[in-house]
């Protein structure tokens, strides 16, 4: 049996400042889907894991969808086969009804320690905009607007489609309970080509990465777009497989450095700032970087306090029946690999 690419990891949700959901983007196509209501973290987890051995073992691509808070596998996908699923939590919009665990207990204590990071990382993002305006001050914008009509023009200049492309939106990353996270080494592991995007903040990354992206739709291409887990309005990835190239955003807290063959690294701010704006202005973007590094702590210590409450709530009900849960996994076995 010929070898399949290693698993993608990805992220649907994101704790960022907004309560951003690409769940449609990734499963509203699908022809077969299944939804877990309120079942513990723990127990989804393995079943999805259990799932992705057996599409393993079956020689089928198949990609896992993992939680924001605590990294948990919160889903898993089987593009080839149109299907998936996903386990929605307790306090989710999608669920209809109880499933292995009823919405109650902790679960407003969840939600207060959830919505106190979001209000965290609403401040940490005005001071991240501090920063953009500093270097969109000094932005030689005709410099970038070359860059990507150049990146265009290599990776697709003689790409055509009668209709537009897929797009399929995510996060790659989460700034969960246990810190930032991110799978960029899986989601570019298969892809030849890869575009490490060096700059800072205001520096016209996520610009020229939208414009990649719109070009390869345009042309029919599937695309992967990837968006920033604290600023969904932002892109940190756009990958484009037929292509076989991606380009990514690689700064901290997502930091990479080319290392393998057909890996490359573009400067924005080598290529599109004025010299010496970094040491102009070094007094005041140390003192924003020190303030927005001081509220994604705190930020990250409400997002402890929600995966304890989490935690608190899954234990203070009955367990589930492992019968029962071996029988659900067959169930949902039988629905995505029919």
């Amino acid at each position: 049996m010929q070898a399949i690419q290693e698993a993608i990891h990805f992220y649907t949700d994101s704790t960022g400042p907004n309560a951003a959901s690409f769940y449609q983007s990734n499963f509203s196509h699908l022809q077969r889907r299944v939804g877990l209501s309120a079942w513990p973290h723990a127990t989804q987890q393995q079943v999805f894991r259990n799932l992705g051995q057996f599409a393993q073992q079956e020689g089928t691509p198949f990609a896992y969808v993992h939680h924001p808070l605590d990294d948990t596998i919160q889903g898993i996908l089987l593009p080839g086969l149109s299907a998936g699923a996903y386990g929605f939590d307790a306090d989710s919009p999608q669920v209809r009804g109880l499933g292995l665990l009823s919405p109650q207990g902790e679960l407003s204590a969840y939600q207060e320690a959830l919505a106190a990071a979001r209000q965290s990382f609403t401040q940490a993002r005005a001071i991240h905009n501090g920063q953009e305006r500093i270097y969109l001050e000094h932005m030689d914008f005709s410099a970038a607007d070359k860059l990507a009509e150049g990146l265009v023009r290599r990776f697709m200049g003689n790409k055509s489609g009668t209709r537009p492309g897929q797009e399929l939106h995510r996060f790659f990353g989460a700034a969960t309970a246990s810190g930032s996270k991110d799978y960029i080494p899986l989601v570019t592991g298969g892809i030849n080509t890869r575009i490490f995007i060096k700059g800072r903040p205001g520096t016209g990354k996520s610009t020229l990465l939208k414009r990649v992206a719109a070009a390869a739709i345009r042309r029919g291409c599937q695309t992967e777009i990837y968006h920033c887990a604290l600023d969904a309005g932002s892109l940190d990835l756009v990958a484009v497989r037929e292509l076989d190239f991606c380009l990514l955003d690689s700064t901290p807290p997502h930091e990479y450095f080319p290392s393998r063959e057909g890996d490359e690294l573009l400067d924005m701010y080598a290529r599109c700032v004025v010299p010496g704006t970094d040491e102009a202005h070094a007094g005041e973007l140390n003192r924003l970087a020190g303030e927005y590094q001081q509220l994604t702590a705190q930020a990250v210590g409400h997002l402890q306090e929600a995966r304890e409450a989490l935690a608190r709530l899954e234990a203070s009900q009955p367990q589930p029946d492992p019968a029962a849960v071996e029988q659900e996994q067959k169930r949902i076995m039988e629905i995505l690999f029919a």
